[in-house]
């Protein structure tokens, strides 16, 4: 597993390096032309369109893993995999509204069955090679944990998120997704340094009033996360009928109308961009008022529907923790508890928790995230309450 990891740290590493010098390219050419907000709807139709002229069609990187359960290498065949990550480069970065957590997951995964196809060729030549086999899945699962640990700076979280399967986690899966977690955040810190992914300026305190106030925010974030379901699944049914060129050219003429607010509004503020940290950092660092937050709310969940019901690729976990910490800033807006960004950041756990119907990680992940040991128990509270929602709507 440590080599896997360390594999798969360095290539993350130089992935995401190279999208943050690939997205302020885009950027730039937008802003010479004046065409900055027509970004994403050019990415989502740009992505379409190779999905659809290179025969890899409709993709849901969330299918591909499931199905990789049962046969990991009918899912990661070469030129398909090379055709979904040029669509994931795409649509994230031209703007579209998803988080390179998915095709992270993915990616590891992907590389973690090549890895495994590399020791089975030289066990069938070297026999003492064949003590290194072991099932394709474990390198799977190991693969993707290693990609998340990196991507998102939280070993843990990394290696919980790709260890659990219908909110199980078997030893059999955790042991080695924690060994490759743990290399790939090495290698990951070692070129792109230490620092969290969400770094805050003042430290928070635990307090019953926060502790309380968690169940209003769980109730609230629950409630929320079945509209973003039950709107992403219609937008989906509703654009299905068409062709998938057209179901990007109609979603992107969506994410244009979608993006205005942020441009005008807030001085280009990456509202429904990317999975959202920009706008999660702002609202940490910036006084918002209810009305905004909500608005970054709606904005945000109907740009993210858009994104995939119009045949985009990405992941849904950032912008969760977005519509998340949108609804958590707007609860405190209203409350005044006195430590701005505490509920965001519960928010953000809590419905990350319900879109993914999972209640441990979103907590590892806020405080390996934050560095933040007092938003662990709000966060517990407030996603249990939302997971409890979500399965009674559900």
């Amino acid at each position: 597993m440590l080599p896997l990891g360390l594999g798969i740290g360095l290539c993350v590493a130089l992935a995401l390096g190279g999208l943050e010098l690939f997205e302020p390219w885009v950027s730039r050419i937008g802003g010479r032309t004046h065409s900055l907000i027509l970004l994403p709807a050019l990415g989502l139709v740009l992505a379409t369109a190779w999905l659809q002229l290179s025969g890899a069609g409709e993709v849901s990187l969330f299918k591909d893993l499931d199905l990789a359960r049962k046969d990991p290498y009918q899912v990661f065949p070469f030129w398909a995999s090379l055709a979904k990550v040029v669509g994931c480069v795409l649509t994230i970065g031209f703007g579209g509204s998803a988080g390179v957590e998915g095709p992270g997951k993915w990616f590891g995964a992907a590389l973690g069955l090549q890895y495994h196809r590399i020791v089975r060729a030289g066990a069938q030549r070297y026999s003492p090679l064949r003590r290194l086999l072991i099932s394709p899945m474990v390198m799977v699962r190991s693969g993707a944990a290693a990609a998340l640990a990196a991507v998102f700076r939280a070993p843990l979280s990394g290696a919980l998120m790709a260890a659990e399967h219908d909110g199980r986690i078997s030893p059999e899966s955790l042991v080695p997704c924690l060994v490759s977690a743990a290399a790939g955040y090495i290698v990951f810190a070692a070129r792109m340094g230490h620092a969290p992914l969400l770094p805050l300026a003042r430290p928070y305190t635990l307090g019953g009033r926060e502790v309380a106030w968690s169940l209003l925010l769980g109730l609230c974030c629950g409630l929320g996360a079945s509209l973003f379901l039950w709107v992403r699944a219609r937008l989906g049914s509703w654009l299905r009928r068409y062709p998938l060129m057209v179901r990007g050219l109609i979603a992107g003429l969506g994410l244009l109308l979608l993006v205005l607010p942020g441009h005008f509004l807030w001085d280009g503020l990456p509202v429904i961009q990317g999975g959202g940290l920009e706008l999660v950092r702002h609202l940490l660092e910036e006084q918002t008022l209810p009305r905004y937050a909500l608005l970054f709310f709606a904005l945000k969940l109907f740009a993210t529907g858009l994104t995939f019901a119009g045949g985009g690729i990405g992941g849904i976990w950032l912008p969760s923790v977005t519509m998340g910490a949108a609804i958590g800033t707007a609860l405190d807006g209203v409350l005044g508890l006195g430590q701005p960004g505490y509920m965001a950041l519960v928010g953000a756990s809590a419905f990350a928790g319900a879109t993914h119907n999972t209640l441990l990680v979103p907590c590892v992940f806020l405080a390996e995230t934050t560095a933040q040991a007092a938003l662990v128990v709000p966060a517990l509270v407030g996603t249990a309450v939302a997971y409890l929602v979500i399965q009674e709507r559900s």
